[in-house]
This record gives structure tokens, C-alpha cells and sequence, in this order.
């Protein structure tokens, strides 16, 4: 991704509908020191939130991300190039990734719980499983991170389908 591109697109959107950088940041669900920084070059936005961006600039994530959008010609093709709607194929595949999605959380708590349970009724812990059981802890820990953050990406994209 080139920083400056990006960077010189945020900026020169905003300024072509006469948005300071706290107005568009409220538009956004962003603070003004985020889009601050997306414009300085000192700070890459998240993907939801180049996503966001994109979105409420109706133009492709690609083209705002590595084509000057300051040439009309090229904001118009980056306008023709955004495409938010998704398929009916696309619709179908998504929710079959949320209901995994469901499922493999649901397997995921019932193997801590069944570990917890396994834990507390082991009357003595041998001393060299113990860094085995930090490690699950630490593995379940990440896991439910992970299942989170998963989860937190297909409501963002479920939202956006409305």
C-alpha cells in the first residue's frame, strides 16, 4: 500500500466536501487524531476502516488505496469500480461462515470448560503439568481472541449488506 496515495486521497475527499477532519472522523464512528494521521501518511487505517472510508466515498477500496483520485477522470473510474452489494451467492456463503463461525465458538467453550473441570477435580497436579495447563489456558485465551475478532468481521460485513 502506498502511504502517500492513500494518504493524499483522504485528505483531498474530505476537503472536496468541505468536512474538517472531525466531522468526517464523526461520520466514521473515528476520533480526529485518526483521520489526522491517515492523512499525514503517519498511520495506516485498519481494513475496517479503509473499508468505511471506501464506502462513504463510494469509490473501490482499491483505487483509493493506489490511484490519485485527485484527476476527475479517476475518481469517476473509482466511483464506476465501487461495487458494495453483494451477490446472492456471496449472501449464502456468509451466512454458512457465521453459523461455523457459531458452531467452532460453542466448541471452543465447551473444551475450556471441560478442561477447567478436568483441572479442578485432578487431586494433585504433578508439578511438570503445570506449565501444560498455563499453555491451554494461554491457547484458549487466543482462541476466543481469534473467534472474536472473526465474529466482529462478519457482523461488520452482515451490517454492510443491509
Amino acid at each position: 500500500m502506498d502511504a502517500s496515495v492513500l494518504a493524499s486521497n483522504i485528505r483531498h475527499l474530505r476537503k472536496q466536501q468541505s468536512l474538517s477532519q472531525e466531522e468526517l472522523a464523526n461520520k466514521l464512528g473515528l476520533n480526529r487524531g485518526n483521520i489526522a494521521s491517515y492523512e499525514k501518511g503517519t498511520a495506516e487505517p485498519k481494513i475496517c476502516n479503509l473499508v468505511n472510508l471506501a464506502h462513504y466515498y463510494k469509490v473501490a477500496m482499491i483505487d483509493l488505496i493506489t490511484t490519485d483520485l485527485h484527476c476527475p477522470i479517476a475518481l469517476k473510474t473509482a466511483r464506476e469500480n465501487y461495487k458494495y452489494e453483494l451477490k446472492q451467492e456471496d449472501k449464502v456463503i456468509l451466512e454458512k461462515y457465521i453459523a461455523q463461525a457459531a458452531e467452532l465458538k460453542s466448541v471452543l467453550e465447551c473444551l475450556r470448560v471441560c478442561h477447567q473441570y478436568q483441572v479442578k477435580t485432578v487431586q494433585q497436579m504433578p508439578t511438570e503439568l503445570q506449565p501444560v495447563i498455563a499453555n491451554f489456558n494461554q491457547l484458549c485465551n487466543a482462541g476466543n481472541h481469534l473467534m472474536k475478532a472473526h465474529l466482529d468481521l462478519l457482523d461488520f460485513i452482515k451490517s454492510r449488506m443491509k
